[in-house]
């Protein structure tokens, strides 16, 4: 299941690759994933942690307007016990020439071995800022708003995002 899922987004990569764009792009940075967990027990109540780690990734920025991009991407987050594949589908809107607003839903999928509650949707909103014609950085947070199986009726797994990339033009 899991080869069969990375096929296919490997195979809409390509194929979205064949229109107008504004380039490929590769992405590093650090990333901090807070993680609830509500135990409904008044015992011991609600707990919480958050963990810093990094990203790496690479994105396809497609030019719809003047003002408006969208980019998805493929990054592979490092985070201690929880390994994870985001994939962010960003819509940018240009609030001047170097400095955009970013929102849109971010797919993640849990590469540990858990029995249950793998995928989760998330919904991010961040801001980019173009460097020069290559060097670009960006920032976003992504609120989780479902996770599949029992293990999203009691956890919720937020992250925040901050790296730089190069974009191949």
């Amino acid at each position: 299941m899991k080869k069969l899922f990375i096929c296919c987004l490997f195979s809409l990569s390509i194929s979205l690759a064949s229109y107008g764009q504004e380039g490929f792009s590769v992405k590093a940075g650090v990333n901090n994933v807070s993680i609830s967990i509500d135990n409904d027990d008044d015992f011991f109540g609600d707990s919480s942690d958050s963990e810093l780690g990094f990203f790496v990734g690479a994105g396809y920025n497609f030019v719809a307007s003047e003002t408006f991009d969208i980019e998805p991407s493929i990054l592979l987050s490092f985070v201690d016990d929880l390994t994870s594949l985001y994939i962010p589908i960003m819509a940018k809107y240009k609030v001047s020439e170097d400095f955009n607003i970013q929102a849109g839903p971010q797919i993640n999928y849990l590469l540990e071995d858990l029995p249950d509650g793998e995928f989760g949707l998330d919904i991010a909103f961040g801001a980019g800022y173009q460097i020069d014609a290559n060097w670009f950085v960006e920032a976003r947070y992504g609120f989780q708003v479902s996770r599949g199986g029992d293990f999203g009726d009691f956890v919720d797994i937020n992250t925040l995002t901050a790296g730089v990339g190069y974009r191949f033009n």
